[in-house]
This record gives structure tokens, C-alpha cells and sequence, in this order.
């Protein structure tokens, strides 16, 4: 059955609304008009009403993603308890999602300032919808911030939270955080306790005997609890107040004893009356505390004797099981209870005695671990796993070619990382480091040893150098989206160079800091295992050998992919900024029925980019698209897969130099002839210089290499001159960075400051600026263009680390079985550069203008 999307208004004024308070005070700084406030926060609520609904961390993240997207169509705004007629409270300028905490910055309106400071409108809540669709082309934008009301504080009923949950405001339900329950719950039993507190000092003063006023404060407590609200307390605390006046005038300080049920303390009792009254109450509680005491022990007895009656215990052992319970032993306990508890610890002794069997014979007790809340406490077991599989691998040729990195220590990111496997496979870990310790074994199932997937994650993510240039993140929490954070530095209302002149407003700058949604994407690799390779690899022992190899191997394939999906997105947000649409440039002239290439009229392309999420579904429009018109038809790109229709295709080979291929269906190059309109619109790159790598008339080659080195002192001057940012990397294919090794500035006797190569001849920095290489083939940055820009711009977020799953039988075609069977492994993570930080880099292409 399908859910019907809910308009929630949480704390609204007509039919169907839900008011929703989650706490915390709305505090204003004086003399300022705008403030962050909190306007709710994650959790799910159930309600006999309207079921179960949740607020959850990507509903907050969906609704800043769509208020900045402006999905509303209009401003939003805070008004006073949900009457907008009544005029705007504050402006909402920005949101943000704070841990569990949905933040706004609001713009308060004196309306709005005094409702908090004069009129007691303290708390928020939001209206939001949880499926908006706007009205022009009803596309479903998920949850929607509608605006949002300044509300009093509400007025508790009871102080059951189940009956609280269930408060009606004139008829509209009031549905109210737990953490806020649990405060107003705390507040109002202060306020009975400090009216209680009144009540005492008031019969105190009266000077009535300790005995009465015991007893009036005793049922005047339980009276307490059962009030409705503060002013049905105060009320029963005034009677009780009446009551004590009048004993005090009847009695003074005279003991006596009470009863609260009697309508009126008869005043003709005699001292002997009330003394006799006084011993029978104390001689009916003498006897039922003796018929207590007298249960408990024969419980306690009874515990002893049946836990004495167990077998192959010791005596010793058998007290110390008695002795652990008996403050647990009450007098109201049945028999059958008491033997319960004894059974189960005469069941825990008998574990007790078989772990110390176990330990005399050389078997170590287990103990378990250690889980302490917000604190990761490491395993014992995968550091064990880990030191087992580095000491056997060093041994290996692999590692003696220097092909395994293996290092001795793993930075933050691998940690956490390697973190959050552990916690999956705990198990798994636990097993197989038993199986090691025992010597030489062999693979004894289908499985590939958790040891090797970890080891994989290990060494594909330490020996992963453009981490270096990246902030490394992980959100094991994150289901759909994630947040990537950025600072902006902002100086626009600063003028006149920060003078203020007296009694003038002073201006204000600084930095913020700023959250971007990303989406988490899947990242799957799948590979085939025959069954003959199973059955030997099963039957002989481990070849670490071999194992350092796939190890080796599969980290390069993790590595390489990881690594281009990096590069790949730092030059397309480089490339994005600045970025100049062209719309319909015809190429018929290349269309010639023997031609499959199309060269743009200016380039680099930008490469398009679409958000999607985790099935594939297109987030919003593309931005930078590529639209190609062949005789007249639009074509798409090919997808590699080989599996599209019967037609024509394109693929980009070089974005930087804008080559682009016709291909059909199975990638093989087509050559088409002109009969129609043919057209290309696309985004060229202007944050870009372009560099000849022809000899000039005049110079050598090594001297034109010189021009690249200038280029690069070009843009670093642009980055810190023009946009006041500091690049610290330099990003290259190894082609060209041995290419520009051979600038006559590398010579000694021509050798510049700040320009200089390593022992091993490569390029180590140019204008101070360190290089890195690319080591993954086919990433966009090819062999022309060197990415320059500022480290930790681009957000790499894992939200669940590369594990491989359980092997499943491979059929063919027809669904028939070929001996062999298929594992894949997957992770979850999100890769980004936010929109407001591309202006940070920069790059320079460096090609031959002839060649091309």
C-alpha cells in the first residue's frame, strides 16, 4: 500500500495541521538583526493519530538542497504562531544541517524581534511538506521547507509523556520532541517540587508538631502528582496550606496522628487517645516489617540451599554465586522466582568451572570486547590479521620488486576506513585469525579470505598519493546524500578600505563556513573464479606468493579507478569555471562519408556533468551538456556497454583538444556522409592557457619548453593575484612531466630559483609549486594539460568501504551453469568538488598548435 504524502505544519492553525516542537530557546544578540537558530532536529515520533513519521538526517539535507535550488519559488519566512496575515517575523537567508540540527540564519523584523524579547514567543517550529510538488509542472521535490512559526511555550497537561505526546492546542494536535518532553517534564516536576518546598516552610511556621507536618507533606507529595497542570498544584498545595492553619489553631505543637481521607480532624481527642492511636500504628508497622523481614530471608535461605544442591560446582564457587545475588532477593518474591535466579546461576557456574578446565589445559578464556559509546576502541583481532598477512607478504617477490607498499604505518583516513570493515566482518576476522595462528593451512571455502579484501583496502588506499591533494572524509551514516564542507571568505561589505568614521557602522567580514550536498554513488568491480582454480587453490596450502600478487594486482585496479574518478572531477571543476556555453556550431564540412572524427571549433570541452544517485535516477539538470545533431538526428553518447541499439554514437577523446568520435553500438568508428544539419553545442574551458609546443623560428626545443614553465608562473600569478588563493600542487600526466624536464631552465648554468627536479631527473616543482603525477590510465587530463590549483578543495567521502560479497554460480546466456562461479565487490562513496571553490584552480594546456 503506497504512503500518502503528508503536509506537515508543525504547529499550525487549520484542519489537518501537526504542530511540531523540538526545543531550544530563540536567543537574540542585542543590537544585531540576523542569528542562527535551530529550527528542528532529526527523529522519529509515533502518534495513535497520524502512525509513525520520521525526521530524518537526509530529510534535513533535502530540504537545504532544495531551498537552495529555490524549488519554493518565493522567500521563505518566519511568521508569529503560524498567522502570515499578521506580517513576516524574520527572513530565512540561509540553511544548514548541524549534526542531527536543521539551522537557519534568520533576518528579524521588529515584528519578529519583539515577539521574542517582549511577548514570550521562545520556541520554533516548521512547516514543511514531505513530497512537494510545485504547481507549474508538478515534479516531486521531495521534503520542502514551507516557512515556519514562532510559538509560546506549551502548556503541559500531564506529566505522563504518553498523554503529553497526545496534547491537543483548540483542537490541532501538538506533537512534541522526546528530548523536549523530557525537559518540560523536568521543569514542571521543579515547579511541583518548589510549591512543595513553599507549602513546608508555610507549616513550619505555624509551628505545628513535626508528626503533622510529615504527614500533610507525605499526602500532600502524592496529591501533587496526580495535578493536571502548575495551577492545579498550586490549588492542592493551598488546601493542604488551609488544612495545616487549621491543625495549627486546634493542636499547636501537639503530636497526633492524621488521616488525609477524614473529612475534618475530630478536635475531642484525649493525649491518651492520640498516644494509643500512635502506638497501634507503630506496632501494625512493627509487625509488617517484621513479616518482611521474615520472607526475605527464607528467600535468601532458599537461594543458598538450591544453589548448595548443584553439582560439580565448588563450595567456594557456589558462595561466591550466592553471595552475588542476594541484595537482588526482596521479600515480595515467589518461590518458583527465587529458583529462577537460582538456576541461572548455578548455569553461569557451570560455564565458570568449564572456562577454568579450558585455561589449566592451555586454552585462553574469552573476554570479549569493549564497545564504549563515541569512542572507536580497536579490535584486537585485524591488528593481528593485519601484522599476519605484512610478515608473510614481505617475504613474497612482489614485495621485493617493490610492487607492495606495505607500510608500517596507515594514516587517519585508511584507519577509519579499515575501521568500518572490521565492524562487518568481525566475525570473519575473529575465525581466520585462529585458522593462521595454527601454522600452514589452506583456503578451506569458497570465500576469499577476509584477510585479502582488507589488505586490498589497505594497500590501494596508502599507496593512493592524490589523497595528498584531497579532503578525505568517511559517513558511515550516510544513505543517499552527504555533506562536503568548504570556507568562503567574505569581504564584500568592507568599504572604504575599513575606515568608519565616529558613530558610523562598523563593517563586518570573515570567513564561513559552508556545507555541499553530494550524492553517494556505487563503485562495483566483479570478477569470475573457476571451479578448477577453487578446488587446487583449496587443496594446497596458502601461496602467499600468489596471494601478494592478486593483492597487488586487484589494490592497482581499486587504485586506478578511485584515482580517475578524482582527477577526472578536479578538471572538470577547474574547467567549469568561467565556462562559456556554444550553442549549434556546425561541422558538415567534416561529415565527409570517410571521416569519423569532428574536431570543435575551440576548446577544452568541459565535461558534463549530471548528479544522480544511488539508482541511476538524474538529479536536476546537466550542467555543461554536450548535444550533438548528425544529418538532422541527435545523437547520445556511447555507454561502452555494447548493448544500445542499432545506430550511431559519439564518444569524446580528448577534451582537451575537443576530439570527438562517431561510433555505432559496438564502439567501431563510423564514417557518415553530409545529408542534413549538423551541429554540435557544448561548453569550452576559459580557465585555461594555452601553450605551443612548436618550435618558434629562432629558438631550440628546449628553449620553447621554457614557455610551459612561464605559463605555469602565469597562472600561479593569477590564482594568487586575482582570486587571493595560494596553490600548493601541481598535477600531471608522467609524458609531460618528462617533457618539461627537458626545459633549458633545468640546465645548471640556466637553472632558475624555485624550479627544480628530483635525483631521479623528474620534475620535482616549478615556481615552488610541488608535482604529482597521475598513475591511472585514461583520465581526462592526458598527456597536454598540468591542473593547477589550492589541496582540499575536492571532498572524497566513503560511506561504506570496497567489501566483496559471497561468490554465486555464473550461468551463460540461456541460464545454464559453466563451472565457475562470479563475487563482486561495491563502495559506497561520494566524490566533489563544491560549485563556490572551482575558481581555486586553474590549468595550462601545453600541445602542438601544428598538430592539431
Amino acid at each position: 500500500m503506497q504512503s500518502k504524502a503528508r503536509h506537515i505544519l508543525l504547529d499550525a492553525s487549520h484542519a489537518g495541521a501537526v504542530r511540531f516542537l523540538s526545543g531550544l530557546h530563540v536567543n537574540l544578540e542585542e543590537g544585531k538583526q540576523q542569528s542562527w537558530v535551530t529550527v528542528t532536529r532529526t527523529g522519529k515520533f509515533t502518534d495513535p493519530r497520524y502512525g509513525e513519521f520520521e525526521i530524518s538526517r537526509s530529510m534535513l539535507l533535502a530540504m537545504v538542497d532544495n531551498f537552495n535550488k529555490g524549488v519554493f519559488g518565493q522567500d521563505v519566512f518566519v511568521d508569529v504562531a503560524h498567522r502570515p496575515n499578521d506580517g513576516a517575523a524574520a527572513k530565512v537567508l540561509k540553511l544548514s544541517v548541524e549534526g542531527d540540527r536543521l539551522r537557519a540564519l534568520l533576518e528579524w523584523t521588529p515584528f519578529g524581534m519583539d515577539a521574542v524579547k517582549n511577548k514570550g514567543y521562545r520556541y520554533l517550529s516548521i512547516e514543511y511538506h514531505e513530497q512537494w510538488k510545485d504547481n507549474e509542472q508538478g515534479i516531486n521535490h521531495g521534503p520542502v521547507m514551507l516557512g515556519a512559526g514562532l510559538v509560546v511555550r506549551p502548556a503541559i497537561k500531564r506529566l505522563d509523556p504518553i498523554q503529553l505526546s497526545e496534547v491537543t492546542d483548540d483542537g490541532i494536535p501538538v506533537l512534541i520532541h522526546p528530548e523536549l518532553q523530557s525537559i518540560l517534564l523536568q521543569e514542571m516536576q521543579m515547579k511541583f517540587a518548589e510549591l512543595l518546598k513553599k507549602l513546608r516552610s508555610s507549616l513550619e511556621g505555624k509551628k505545628l508538631a513535626e508528626g503533622i507536618i510529615v504527614a500533610l507533606m507525605k499526602h500532600a507529595e502524592e496529591a501533587v502528582q496526580l495535578a493536571s497542570d502548575e495551577a492545579a498544584a498550586k490549588l492542592i498545595c493551598d488546601q493542604f496550606d488551609t488544612t495545616g492553619k487549621q491543625l495549627s489553631e486546634q493542636f499547636g505543637d501537639r503530636e497526633v496522628t492524621l488521616s488525609i481521607t477524614m473529612p475534618q480532624v475530630s478536635a475531642g481527642l484525649s493525649a491518651d487517645q492520640v498516644r494509643q492511636l500512635m502506638a497501634d500504628e507503630a506496632k501494625k508497622q512493627a509487625d509488617a516489617a517484621k513479616v518482611l523481614a521474615e520472607n526475605r530471608t527464607a528467600n535468601v535461605k532458599l537461594l543458598s540451599d538450591t544453589i548448595g544442591a548443584a553439582t560439580g560446582i565448588d563450595d567456594a564457587t557456589k558462595k561466591a554465586l550466592a553471595d552475588a545475588v542476594t541484595d537482588l532477593i526482596t521479600p515480595d518474591m515467589t518461590a518458583d522466582q527465587v529458583k529462577k535466579l537460582a538456576e541461572v546461576q548455578i548455569k553461569n557456574g557451570n560455564e565458570l568451572v568449564v572456562a577454568r578446565q579450558l585455561a589449566a589445559l592451555g586454552y585462553p578464556a574469552a573476554v570479549g570486547n569493549v564497545h564504549i559509546p563515541g569512542i572507536t576502541v580497536p579490535f584486537e583481532e585485524p591488528k593481528k590479521l593485519g601484522e599476519m598477512y605484512r610478515e608473510q607478504m614481505k617475504k613474497t617477490g612482489v614485495f621485493a620488486e617493490g610492487k607492495l607498499h606495505l607500510s608500517a604505518k596507515d594514516n587517519a583516513f585508511v584507519n577509519k576506513v579499515l575501521a568500518e570493515f572490521d565492524r562487518l566482518h568481525a566475525g570473519q576476522i575473529a575465525n581466520e585469525v585462529k585458522m593462521l595462528s595454527g601454522g600452514a593451512v589452506n583456503i578451506s571455502d569458497t570465500n576469499l579470505p577476509v584477510g585479502f579484501r582488507r589488505e586490498v583496502i589497505r594497500e590501494a588506499l596508502s599507496d593512493l598519493r592524490v589523497l595528498e591533494l584531497v579532503q578525505t572524509l568517511t559517513d558511515f551514516t550516510a544513505t543517499v546524500t552527504t555533506q562536503i564542507p568548504y570556507e568562503l571568505r567574505d569581504m564584500s561589505q568592507v568599504m572604504n578600505d575599513g575606515i568608519v568614521y565616529e558613530g558610523q557602522p562598523i563593517h563586518r567580514a570573515g570567513i564561513g563556513q559552508f556545507m555541499d550536498t553530494a550524492y553517494i554513488l556505487p563503485m562495483k568491480l566483479a570478477m569470475l573464479i573457476s571451479n578448477e582454480v577453487r578446488h587446487f587453490t583449496q587443496a594446497a596450502a596458502i601461496n602467499w606468493d600468489a596471494m601478494a600478487r592478486n593483492i597487488e594486482s586487484n589494490a592497482r585496479i581499486m587504485r586506478e579507478l578511485i584515482c580517475r574518478r578524482i582527477i577526472n572531477e578536479l578538471q572538470r571543476a577547474a574547467d567549469s569555471y568561467g565556462a562559456v556555453a556554444v550553442a549549434n556550431e556546425a561541422f558538415d564540412s567534416q561529415v565527409t562519408g570517410t571521416n569519423s572524427l569532428i574536431k570543435t571549433a575551440t576548446f577544452p570541452i568541459v565535461r558534463p556533468y549530471q548528479q544522480r544517485d544511488l539508482q541511476g535516477n538524474a538529479i536536476g539538470n546537466p550542467v555543461n551538456p554536450i548535444t550533438i545533431t548528425l544529418n538532422g538526428t541527435q545523437i547520445t553518447p556511447f555507454d561502452g556497454t555494447g548493448s544500445q541499439p542499432n545506430g550511431t554514437y559519439y564518444r569524446v577523446l580528448s577534451y582537451n583538444l575537443g576530439y570527438i568520435q562517431l561510433v555505432n553500438q559496438a564502439g567501431t568508428p563510423v564514417t557518415p556522409a553530409d545529408t542534413g544539419t549538423n551541429t554540435i553545442s557544448y561548453s569550452k574551458a576559459t580557465n585555461v592557457a594555452k601553450v605551443d609546443l612548436d618550435v618558434a623560428a629562432g629558438l631550440t626545443y628546449e628553449q620553447q619548453l621554457n614557455k610551459v614553465l612561464q605559463a605555469v608562473g602565469a597562472r600561479k600569478a593569477v590564482l594568487s593575484g586575482q582570486r587571493f588563493v595560494n596553490p600548493d600542487f601541481l598535477l600531471m600526466s608522467p609524458v609531460l612531466n618528462d617533457t618539461i624536464t627537458n626545459a633549458e631552465q633545468f640546465a645548471l648554468q640556466a637553472k632558475r630559483n624555485g624550479t627544480d627536479t628530483t635525483p631521479d631527473g623528474d620534475l620535482e616543482r616549478v615556481k615552488g609549486l610541488p608535482t604529482y603525477g597521475t598513475n591511472a590510465p585514461g583520465v581526462d587530463l592526458g598527456d597536454e594539460r598540468i591542473l593547477i590549483g589550492q589541496r582540499g578543495l575536492l571532498g572524497y567521502v566513503v560511506s561504506k568501504p570496497f567489501v566483496t560479497g559471497q561468490p554465486f554460480e555464473a550461468v551463460d546466456s540461456q541460464g545454464r551453469a559453466i563451472g565457475k562461479q562470479q563475487a563482486y565487490g561495491e563502495e559506497y562513496s561520494a566524490i566533489k568538488v563544491p560549485t563556490p571553490v572551482a575558481n581555486r584552480m586553474t590549468s595550462v594546456l601545453a600541445y602542438s598548435f601544428s598538430g592539431r
